[in-house]
């Protein structure tokens, strides 16, 4: 029977950090867009994970991190402003789930505790930026995400460009649409 755990901020200097890697670079291989062209090389890694590990000291970033049965399965960053004026929203980015894991029910338990975590934090908003078209962009379209912006230079790849949207949605739309309430906790 498995398992699902749920974590936030764990230490990813060590064994976390490698796993996250790992999954990013599986996502990279099938295809996703995470910012990478390629699967990370180790010195890129090493500066991914250190970038990561000071934010969330700092407590500008939330990071969540799945597994089951102790294999990891999913990742996501929930970037903090730091603006008086922004508190209220939060961006999402490096959403990964492993490839063969989807279409489990991860996006799902993954989103439930973002809520959650958003509504700890007085979170209403979620934000982010996507490439158009992509698998990634299929999924926050099907979860309720609105595009309020496209930018056509968005990301270059091979001296290709291609646009990306940029996209929002409150944190008690997505948790109806989830129907999440308020007395449910993940983690």
């Amino acid at each position: 029977m498995s398992k699902l755990e749920l974590l936030w901020n764990p230490d990813f200097s060590a064994e976390y950090g490698r796993n996250i890697v790992d999954l990013i670079n599986a996502t990279v291989a099938d295809g996703g867009m995470l910012g990478f062209i390629e699967p990370l090389d180790e010195d890129t890694a090493r500066q991914f994970l250190s970038a990561l590990i000071q934010k969330i000291a700092k407590g500008e970033t939330h990071a969540l991190y799945g597994s089951e049965n102790g294999e990891p399965v999913f990742f996501v960053l929930m970037n903090l402003s730091g603006m008086p004026n922004c508190r209220h929203s939060a961006e999402l980015a490096k959403g990964v789930v492993s490839p063969r894991f989807r279409g489990q029910g991860l996006v799902q338990a993954a989103f439930k505790a973002l809520i959650s975590k958003a509504r700890t934090l007085q979170i209403e908003q979620f934000v982010l930026d996507v490439r158009a078209n992509s698998r990634a962009h299929q999924v926050w379209q099907y979860f309720g995400f609105k595009t309020w912006g496209v930018l056509e230079d968005y990301a270059r790849i091979n001296g290709q460009k291609h646009a990306g949207h940029y996209m929002a949605q409150s944190v008690e739309s997505l948790a109806e649409r989830m129907a999440y309430t308020q007395e449910e906790s993940t983690c």
